[in-house]
């Protein structure tokens, strides 16, 4: 009988380490095996930022992420683990409308390259096959999305000194879901200066819905933020936490999560200098899971609401792309091919 009983308690406990076979690590395959001594691993950011209620549109380009080690930021190749550009940034870039990376760092620091030292970073850039470029761009401005009164979507385009009204349809490279507010110009806009969205006057207390790119919206504007839409879901935020809303307007994700990655430049009035304000992005949804993080674990969430990987399996995560998560576990990182 205690023969049994202790087969049982083994049993019992060698479920509960294998997770059943489901959520864990031990049951995935990995396509590069944990080698890299990385400090994060990262996807590129666009300019645009959270509060704004702006789009990244292609966040991680197809693969593409930053690696980040004692010497600094470069750009790692999803696919093979080489890194290109090593120590190349100061501080996480960003990426600019015109598909520039721009380290802020480089520049607060006066830290300049010549145009020689940037032409062999892009080659290195070109070798893995980005579109990434060193050199600052000023392209690309910004959009966001505002619903007129009977709910119509259009893009509201910020250059460097000018503001159009457009159709979504003339707005290329939308991902499949995008945040929106509501609102309208406000009365006294005379037009002579280029108008700032703080001419807009907004209603819900500026809060935003989830729409589709073609305008249709999916839900009411209770969210406090949205943002990194793709074609599978969009990050929406109520009471500071983040969770995620799928192309049919279901909250597929509740709003429990905390921003982890990312970065964006604030004025700060005490030191008297722009400084990067990291952590203020959720991740974005892609191929069908998404990296979340709560009380300081990393786990990796399906579009049913089961976990891929289950909180504290790995140190940390960077979202999924080309069939690849990678992944930290015992202080490296590897790349897993993702089930199916």
């Amino acid at each position: 009988m205690k023969r049994l009983a202790a087969l049982a308690l083994a049993a019992a406990l060698s479920l509960s380490l294998s997770g059943c076979g489901a959520g864990t690590l031990r049951s995935m395959e990995w396509a590069i095996r944990p080698a890299y001594e990385f400090e994060a691993v990262e996807p590129v950011a666009d300019t645009a930022t959270v509060a704004a209620g702006m789009v990244s549109q292609r966040p991680g380009e197809a693969g593409y992420y930053l690696a980040k080690t004692a010497a600094g930021w470069g750009v790692l190749d999803a696919a093979s683990g080489g890194v290109a550009a090593p120590a190349a940034f100061v501080t996480q870039p960003i990426r600019c409308g015109a598909g520039h990376l721009y380290d802020q760092g480089l520049y607060e620091g006066e830290r300049w390259y010549s145009w020689e030292e940037l032409e062999a970073l892009d080659a290195q850039l070109e070798d893995i096959g980005t579109s990434f470029r060193m050199e600052v761009g000023h392209g690309g401005g910004s959009n966001r999305f505002l619903a007129d009164g009977a709910g119509a979507v259009s893009a509201v385009s910020f250059g460097e000194a000018s503001m159009t009204i457009r159709p979504l349809s003339e707005i290329e490279g939308l991902p499949g879901l995008i945040p929106v507010q509501q609102g309208a110009l406000r009365a006294g806009w005379t037009g002579e200066d280029p108008a700032a969205w703080e001419d807009f006057v907004l209603e819900h207390d500026g809060r935003f819905a989830a729409a589709s790119s073609d305008g249709t919206l999916l839900t009411g504007f209770v969210y406090e933020a949205a943002c990194m839409g793709t074609g599978e879901a969009i990050a929406v935020c109520k009471e500071g936490k983040w969770g995620y809303v799928d192309a049919s307007g279901k909250e597929i994700v509740p709003c429990e999560y905390e921003p982890f990655w990312g970065v964006k430049w604030e004025w700060n009035e005490a030191s008297g200098k722009s400084e990067p304000v990291t952590g203020i992005y959720p991740a974005p949804f892609t191929e069908g899971c998404v990296v979340v993080k709560k009380d300081g674990q990393t786990g990796v969430l399906k579009a049913d609401g089961s976990w891929l990987l289950k909180p504290g399996q790995v140190e940390d995560a960077a979202p999924a792309f080309g069939g690849l998560l990678w992944v930290k576990t015992g202080g490296k990182w590897g790349a897993v091919k993702l089930p199916g």
